[in-house]
């Protein structure tokens, strides 16, 4: 799920955001609560984008689940 939930994230933001993301350090260390850093990537064009943030909220349900 891990794996799938970054590669989702680096096709949408680019792979060079992934991996300076805190959604990947915490993933790293063992943290499994990254909701709040996953769905903090929703800005387009350095504005707040409420699709944006729909489309991370779905992943996270879909993707993420326990």
């Amino acid at each position: 799920k891990d794996a799938l939930l970054l590669g989702v994230l680096a096709y949408n933001c680019g792979p060079g955001v992934v991996n300076k993301s805190t959604v990947l350090k915490k993933l790293k260390s063992g943290n499994r609560d990254i909701f709040k850093s996953y769905t903090a990537h929703c800005h387009y064009r350095g504005k707040f984008h409420k699709q944006l943030h729909q489309r991370r909220l779905t992943e996270m349900v879909t993707l993420f689940q326990k």
